[in-house]
Parts: C-alpha cells; sequence; structure tokens
C-alpha cells in the first residue's frame, strides 16, 4: 500500500539531509589558495635574500687589527709606545669577501701603514673556506630557482654550512695574514667586519623564509583531503 501522505502530500517521509561536508571543503579551499600563494612569495623571497646575500660578498668581511694584548704590551714597555689612532681604531686592512673568494687586494689603512704603497703586496690569494661559502650560496640560490618541491632541506642546510665556512674563515685568516709576511700572531688578530654581519644576517633570514614555506607546504598537505571534497572528521 502507498505510504501515507505527510502533512497533504504522498510520497515517502525523507529524513534531514546534511550540507556539511560540500561547506567545510569549500571553506577549506578558501585557505588553501592564499596558502600557494603565499608559499610562492616566501620562496621568491627566499631566492632574492640569498641573490643579495652574494650580492654583499663585496662588501667587507674580515678586519685585521692589532690585537688588544699587543696594544696593551706597548704600554707596559719602560718607554711607553703609543700606535697611531688610526691603527687602533681603523686595523690594518680589511678584506671582502670578493677579495677572499677570488683572492685580491684588500683596502689598507693607509693612516696606519704608510709604508706600504701596493695594497697588493697584502693580497692572500684565494681562500678556499671563503669560495666554498660563495659556492653554497650560489648552490642554495639554484635549488631555490629550479629545485623540486622538496627543496627546502637542502636550501637551509647550504645556507647554514655557507655561514659557518665564512666564520671559519675570518677566525683563522690571521694566521694565513702572518704567514704571508713572515710574522707571528702576537700582535694581530683578526675579527668580523660589516660584510659578514650582512651576509650572516641575509642567510638566517633565506633559512627563516624556508622555515615558512615549509610550514605552509606541510598544511597544504594536511588539507588536501579537505580540498578533494572528503568529508571533515568529526569529534
Amino acid at each position: 500500500m502507498p505510504a501515507r501522505a505527510v502533512g497533504g502530500r504522498s510520497g515517502t517521509r525523507a529524513g534531514p539531509v546534511r550540507h556539511g561536508p560540500p561547506f567545510v571543503a569549500l571553506s577549506w579551499q578558501a585557505v588553501s589558495a592564499p596558502t600557494r600563494c603565499r608559499h610562492r612569495v616566501l620562496r621568491l623571497v627566499s631566492l632574492l635574500l640569498l641573490v643579495a646575500a652574494i650580492g654583499s660578498f663585496g662588501l667587507s668581511m674580515v678586519r685585521i687589527s692589532f690585537s688588544p694584548a699587543f696594544i696593551a704590551g706597548l704600554q707596559q714597555l719602560p718607554r711607553p709606545v703609543t700606535l697611531p689612532a688610526a691603527c687602533v681604531n681603523g686595523g690594518i686592512a680589511a678584506y671582502s669577501g670578493l677579495s677572499l673568494a677570488a683572492g685580491g687586494a684588500p683596502t689598507v689603512n693607509a693612516g696606519c701603514l704608510r709604508q706600504i704603497q701596493d695594497p697588493g703586496q697584502a693580497n692572500l690569494g684565494i681562500q678556499p673556506l671563503a669560495l666554498l661559502a660563495a659556492l653554497a650560496i650560489l648552490g642554495a640560490a639554484a635549488v631555490t630557482a629550479w629545485g623540486p618541491p622538496g627543496h627546502r632541506r637542502a636550501t637551509g642546510v647550504l645556507s647554514v654550512v655557507s655561514a659557518a665556512l665564512l666564520v671559519v674563515n675570518t677566525l683563522r685568516l690571521v694566521d694565513v695574514f702572518a704567514g704571508h709576511f713572515g710574522q707571528g700572531t702576537a700582535a694581530i688578530t683578526s675579527g668580523p667586519d660589516l660584510g659578514l654581519w650582512v651576509v650572516g644576517g641575509l642567510l638566517l633570514l633565506a633559512v627563516l623564509a624556508q622555515v615558512g614555506s615549509a610550514g605552509l607546504g606541510w598544511a597544504r598537505q594536511a588539507l588536501a583531503p579537505l580540498e578533494d571534497g572528503a568529508p571533515a572528521p568529526h569529534p
């Protein structure tokens, strides 16, 4: 027998209809679209930071100066000797990242070493650690620009390695400088200059951008089932 009419209409009684999953999938699609855009933006930002780090190799990275112990020792002599202010404040010579990675003359503090007429005398040649650091940054930029979607880990590792190489190169350059002139290292020291801080900061920002991009990539993978219209899990 036909079902009894409900509310003046014949037919079977229909149950409640749920519209939850389509609505949820649509909302997550709206969230995922800007996520993809941010992912591309962060990848571009990371690439620009790495390119800027390479460009900053033109800045002074390592400065050779008289050591504080040597300066203090001069003051304790029976007849104290005072170094010119230019030597104390400006150091002896400053090496850019380019002069270290490719070989070249440093910027010599003429107010301190007036006897040096040709800065090329202080050319230390190609420093392997600085060259490897530059190649690592170039590799990180290439992977960021043309690498596969899972490039973030390689880019981060190369950025950290390049920064570590530059720091080690800074610490050991005093030995290279002293050996170049056939002198001991007791009177001089090497320390970071503006360029090293700039490059290190740019590499740190590039790593942070990659971490942010990785976080957005993980979010996209987590939202992929919802974008395909799969029902959202109920508590």
